[in-house]
């Protein structure tokens, strides 16, 4: 390789470690400054250049995806089934915490466990419905018993 090209890596590496770019952010920084890696720090610590902008809405764009994860893990449900029918059924995010519980606590683990055995033994079924539509096909007496939290 040859030596400006080194030099080129270098200085982009060196906006890298400093400023948190990824590599199409600092080659943008370090052309709008002339090759000049000071100058190029100073721009975007300053915001006066593209690159700013392309992390403000590359942020922006995270936090709306985020947002949206959030509200779909929100309306989302974790549901017992024996036969096709609604046993049990509880949001995802108490459902995570329930599980949590009972990992943490040793008593609660081996409880657990044995009642997941025995669920698997009577053909029982764990399904989430990502978004947390409840189907009904009539009025059935496990569907009234459903746990809604």
């Amino acid at each position: 390789m040859s030596e400006k090209l080194w030099t080129e890596l270098e200085k982009i590496d060196i906006l890298r470690e400093r400023m948190g770019l990824n590599y199409e952010q600092a080659r943008t920084a370090l052309a709008e400054a002339g090759g000049d890696v000071v100058k190029a720090l100073a721009l975007v610590e300053r915001g006066e250049n593209n690159v700013t902008e392309d992390m403000e809405r590359d942020n922006g764009e995270m936090w709306t995806g985020l947002k949206h994860k959030f509200k779909q893990l929100r309306q989302a449900r974790l549901n017992v089934k024996h036969d096709e029918k609604t046993v049990f059924s509880v949001s995802a995010p108490v459902g995570l915490l329930l599980a949590y519980g009972v990992l943490r606590r040793p008593g609660l683990r081996m409880l657990g466990v044995a009642g997941l055995a025995v669920a698997a033994f009577r053909h029982y079924s764990l399904e989430m419905d990502p978004a947390g539509e409840q189907r009904r096909e009539g009025s059935d007496d496990w569907e009234r018993a459903e746990l809604r939290v």
